[in-house]
Parts: C-alpha cells; sequence; structure tokens
C-alpha cells in the first residue's frame, strides 16, 4: 500500500508540457465564480476554487478545514469539530460564522452552528472562501473574526443530474445526489440529497480491570434546494447529525454509550429589485441534543456524582435583512440593516445510576437583534483606494439580562504599484455572546449570568502580494487583540466569567503560488503563530504545499501538511506530516473514478486531551474510492 501512495505521488509530477503563454493568453475562468464573490478587502482570505474541489476530491467541510493556512482543524472530548489558531487554544464558537449563499448557519445557544454544519458534505458546492482576521460587516450579519462561505452549484452551470458514490477502508460510505434544470429562461432549480455514514478507529481505556471504548463514528443526513425565478431566490436547506462521545466527560473518561442527535433547517427567501436593493428573509431551526453516559462518575457544578447527563438546546431564528448598493463616479456605497429575532430553550436532566439524586431544570430567553451598518468604497486614484464601515447592533433581550449597544468599525486603504498591491486595515469590533455562556448548563437551577459582558476585539492586518503572469507571492501579518475577553472556570457559579488580561494572537503567513497552466498548480503556505503568554496550547509553525495537476484523464492532487511539536503543562506533541494524495480517472466526459489517500503516512497532527494518558490523531490514516456519474 505504501507503494500504491508513492506511485501516486510520482505520477502527478509528470506533468504534460504545454506553451504557457498560449494557454495564460486564453486562461478563461468562467468556469470560476470565486472571482465575482470574493472580497478582498473582509481579510486574508483563502479561495477554494470548483477545480481545486474536484482534485482534492473532498467529501465533506474538514478536508477544507484542514487545509486553511495558521488554522489547526481539532475535535473535541465529545466529537465535535473544532477550530484552533497558530499557538494558541481552541476559538470559541461565536468567533467563527459559517455561510451558504448568503444564508449564515446561525445558532441562539451556541452563536455558530458550525458544531453541527462542520463535516458537512461538499459535493453541491461551487467554491468556498475562507476569511481570517475580519468583520462581517461586509457580510450584513453578526459580528466574527473567522468566516468559512459557501456558494453552491445552480441549474445555470449544473443542468443535469449527477451520482457520487464513496467508500472507504474502514466501512464508511458516501452517497450524494443532485439534479438540476432550467425550465426556461426565467425559471431554474437545484435540489441535492446525501447520506454518509463514517466510521472511525477505535481507542480502548482499561479503568479498574474494566475496557471501555471511544468510538467517534458519526452519521449525516443533508439535504438542499433551491428555485430561482427571476430575481427571485428560495432555499432551503436541513442536516441531520448522529455522532457518538468519543472521550465523554466522566471524570475518569470511561463512558459507556451517550451520544448527539442534532439537525438544524432553514428557509432562505431572496429578492432583487432593478435598483439594487435587496431583500432577504429567513428562518431557522435548530435542536440539539447531547447524551453523556459514565458508570464512574460525571461532575456537573454542585451535584454529587452522577452516571447520567443529558442537555437539550432548542433554538428558532427569524431574520430580515435590506442592503442597498449606490455607485458612483469615484465611489461605492452600501447600506443596510437587518432584524434578528432569536429564541432559546434549554433542559437538562442529571441523575446517577440508582435514582437516589435526580433533578432536571429548564430555561428559555429571546433575543432581539437589531442592526445598521454602511460601508463606502472610495477610488481616491486609478491605483489607491480607501474604505471606511460603521456597524451598530443592539441588543434587546426578553428578561434578565441587561440591553447592550455595541459597534463595529473599520478603516482600510489599498495600494497599487504596478505588480505589487498593498493593503492595511483596522477593525474595532466584539465577539457575540451566545446563550450558552450567559446561562452556564452546569447551573443547578439555570439563571442567567449577571456579570458577564462581551468582549471587545482591535484587528489590524497587513499584507503586500507581488504578482507576475505566471506566478505570484504575498506576506500577511494579521493581529488580535482582544479585551475583557472570556474564559471558562468550573470552581465559580456562573462558569463563564471577564478576565482583565488582554488576549494577543498574531500569524506571519508567507505564500507561493507557482500557475504551470490552467491545470497544473503548486501552492506553499508558511506560517507562524504567537501569543502574548510563553504558553503555546497548538503548533505555532506550519508548512503546507499542495500541488493541483492533470494529464491527459487524470487529475492528480499531493497536500503535505507539516505542523512543528510543542509543549503544554505537563503534555508533549510531536511534531506531524500529513501527506494526502488524490488521483481521479476520467473514463468519459461523464464518468469518472477516484482514490483518496488521508495520512498516508500515519504521522498526522494529534490532540492531548485531560485526564488521557495517549494522544489520538485528528485525522484517521485512510482510503476513499470514488465513482461520479453524470447524466
Amino acid at each position: 500500500m505504501p507503494f500504491l501512495y508513492f506511485l501516486l505521488f510520482i505520477l502527478s509530477s509528470i506533468l504534460q508540457a504545454e506553451d504557457l503563454s498560449s494557454l495564460l493568453k486564453n486562461y478563461k475562468t468562467d468556469s470560476d465564480l470565486s472571482k465575482f464573490t470574493k472580497h478582498d478587502s473582509a481579510g486574508i482570505v483563502e479561495v477554494y476554487t470548483r477545480q481545486d474541489l474536484e482534485k482534492m476530491q473532498v467529501h465533506n467541510l474538514q478536508d477544507i478545514l484542514q487545509t486553511i493556512p495558521g488554522i489547526h482543524l481539532l475535535r473535541a472530548t465529545n466529537n465535535l469539530t473544532l477550530l484552533a489558531p497558530s499557538s494558541t487554544s481552541k476559538m470559541p464558537l461565536t468567533y467563527t460564522r459559517l455561510y451558504i449563499n448568503d444564508h449564515e448557519m446561525s445558532s441562539s445557544s451556541f452563536g455558530s452552528a458550525l458544531l453541527i454544519w462542520g463535516n458537512m458534505p461538499v459535493e453541491y458546492i461551487d467554491h468556498i472562501e475562507v476569511y481570517k482576521a475580519t468583520s462581517s460587516l461586509e457580510f450584513g450579519n453578526e459580528n466574527a473574526a473567522f468566516i468559512i462561505r459557501l456558494y453552491t452549484k445552480n441549474a445555470k452551470r449544473d443542468s443535469g443530474s449527477k451520482v457520487r458514490l464513496m467508500a472507504d477502508n474502514k466501512g464508511s460510505y458516501d452517497t450524494n445526489f443532485y439534479t438540476a434544470s432550467e425550465i426556461d429562461n426565467d425559471i431554474s432549480y437545484f435540489a441535492y440529497a446525501n447520506v454518509a455514514d463514517t466510521k472511525r478507529k477505535k481507542y480502548y481505556n482499561i479503568y479498574n480491570g474494566q475496557r471501555y471504548t471511544y468510538d467517534s463514528d458519526t452519521n449525516n443526513y443533508n439535504l438542499y434546494g433551491s428555485l430561482e425565478y427571476k430575481k427571485s431566490h428560495l432555499e432551503v436547506g436541513a442536516n441531520q447529525k448522529e455522532d457518538n462521545d468519543f472521550l465523554g466527560r466522566g471524570i475518569h473518561r470511561t463512558p459507556d454509550g451517550g451520544e448527539l442527535d442534532a439537525y438544524h433547517y432553514y428557509i432562505h427567501f431572496t429578492q432583487e429589485f432593478e435598483n439594487e436593493l435587496k431583500l432577504q428573509l429567513s428562518y431557522d431551526r435548530l435542536s440539539y441534543t447531547r447524551n453523556y453516559e459514565d458508570p464512574n462518575g460525571i461532575h456537573i457544578a454542585n451535584a454529587p456524582l452522577i452516571n447520567s447527563y443529558t442537555l437539550r438546546f432548542n433554538d428558532d431564528i427569524f431574520n430580515i435583512c435590506v442592503e442597498k448598493h449606490l455607485d458612483y463616479k469615484h465611489n461605492k456605497v452600501m447600506l443596510g440593516a437587518f432584524y434578528k429575532y432569536k429564541e432559546f430553550a434549554a433542559k437538562g436532566d442529571f441523575h446517577d445510576t440508582t435514582y437516589s439524586y435526580a433533578h432536571k431544570n429548564n430555561f428559555s430567553n429571546g433575543l432581539n437583534l437589531y442592526s445598521i451598518y454602511g460601508e463606502d468604497d472610495y477610488d481616491i486614484s486609478n491605483t489607491l483606494r480607501v474604505l471606511a464601515s460603521l456597524k451598530g447592533d443592539f441588543f434587546r433581550y426578553n428578561k434578565d439580562i441587561k440591553t447592550q449597544n455595541e459597534f463595529v468599525a473599520r478603516a482600510g486603504i489599498i495600494k497599487k504599484l504596478e505588480d505589487l498591491q498593498l493593503k492595511a486595515f483596522y477593525t474595532r469590533g466584539y465577539v457575540p455572546l451566545g446563550f450558552y455562556q450567559i446561562y452556564n448548563p452546569e447551573n443547578l437551577p439555570y439563571r442567567a449570568n449577571p456579570q458577564i459582558d462581551t468582549p471587545k476585539t482591535d484587528i489590524y492586518t497587513l499584507s503586500m502580494k507581488y504578482k507576475k503572469q505566471n506566478y505570484e507571492t504575498s506576506f500577511e501579518v494579521a493581529q488580535m487583540e482582544t479585551s475583557n475577553n472570556l474564559v471558562y472556570d468550573y470552581t465559580t457559579t456562573n462558569g463563564w466569567k471577564n478576565v482583565s488580561q488582554t488576549a494577543r494572537q498574531t500569524l506571519y503567513q508567507l505564500n507561493y503560488t507557482y500557475f504551470f497552466n490552467l491545470q497544473n498548480k503548486l501552492l506553499i503556505n508558511l506560517t507562524y503563530g504567537e501569543n502574548n503568554t510563553d504558553i503555546k496550547q497548538s503548533s505555532p509553525f506550519g508548512c503546507l504545499i499542495r500541488s493541483y495537476n492533470a494529464y491527459k484523464k487524470f487529475d492528480f492532487y499531493n497536500e503535505f501538511n507539516y505542523k512543528n511539536g510543542y509543549s503544554y503543562s505537563s503534555y508533549s506533541v510531536d511534531a506531524s506530516l500529513d501527506w494526502t494524495a488524490a488521483v481521479k480517472y476520467h473514463h468519459t466526459k461523464d464518468l469518472s473514478f477516484g482514490l483518496r489517500g488521508e495520512n498516508i503516512l500515519d504521522q498526522g497532527y494529534e490532540q492531548v486531551y485531560s485526564g488521557v494518558s495517549q494522544k489520538f490523531p485528528v485525522r484517521d490514516q485512510k482510503v476513499w474510492l470514488n465513482m461520479e456519474y453524470l447524466f
């Protein structure tokens, strides 16, 4: 098997020689929609085009999150997807926003629904954009410093039907089907369905002579549909997730069952008018039920040791957004406003094996969020642009929680000097609170935290890009300072609390891209992260090398992801090298077969967890088989 992987790598290095200048002269990117959706002024951006996704043979969002420079893909003790900037610990969910087209996958309870959509399928996605060190003002929704935007396929480009089947060496399967059609020039539809059963390597823990299993298998069910009529666009989407609990949360890490059962569905309507006015209406429903079982005890707040712990969160979100774009000779103005109502309900059920201790509690609340924002993009000359934006968010809770008025301000400059482009931005913002932070689920009974405040952020970004005909290189620096930061303290009544110390995170990123021709390119990213403490909570240095290649009927992809080792507290993590490779054979224009190997060397990034002596890889060593048929 290692020889097969090595052979794939050798084959991908054999490129068909073609005249570079003639290819670049005829380089048409009509199939690349990312050039129409990318916001160059929104922060440090990583773009995954349609060609990239197809060569990579990605099957879910985690395959993309794995390759974001300066960001570590993690899995929580309860098997959920988390992200961590270089050298720092995991980002709170409220730092991150996930969009499918213009719809934010939001959650009243957690701020972001990434915990449900983190391993969503991407077969129906056309391209992906990731924005680091940004604000969400450009996208007209709640504030965030890290934004993932996914843009779906549509009937105008994907008329017809497609089946994609995948299976791996551990017994996983992933099935995808979509169909799309233009009924006439004014009406089109797109419909997609996915079922995935992902098997992962099992690990074991011995306690008091008894063996306990660490199981992290996952089942996913996903639906998406869109209907377009002239300038009206209706979208519906749903994702159901069933997870095993991995390590659980028992004091000895001895889980005996337990699972996550969650779903999220939404409907989103967009109406565009002739005068550059856009109206959006949406509704979300999210349900999240988490159960932990541990015969050797789970510690919750001031309760005695319990053996069963169940939490249920239910969210309802209504949103209306209006945006207006004004184009003048030298500047472009965007004005917008939205109203969002976020309803939250939670229930807890705690008991021991004999029910000698049993407790139930519940709570609910609602948030009325009013927002108004504007941005001016002014061209001083053909080579100099300045941007300024301002946003006001006004939080009005139904009960218990004080009124909050928050503001986001951003200013930037973009200068072009022939082949060199310089960009500098400053953003003053804040981190929104999720209800799970306001109502600590470990309080018995639930009650609002009267002391908690929103953390404030100052984000500075600087980038320099030098671009020639067949290559480009760039250097980017981003620094985020967070004051009034939130930390979780198990010893306090309210759990989450603000601290006076300012947290500072800095990312340095050096990028190089070489375009051999239309089908072949090489990308190299070097990243280094640091914080204002001497503590490294994740790998600070990374080197990511990716090659996208094609030769006759074959597509090739190689990815080398190196992260250096680090020590944290009493734990030590070794350096890692995750090699992923993929090859696809196009038997006909409608039928193709593929092979993708992940963590081929079995030396991928590992995590350490409190209370567990062994380390666990974030990604398993796997081989996926892939078949795609268009009709």
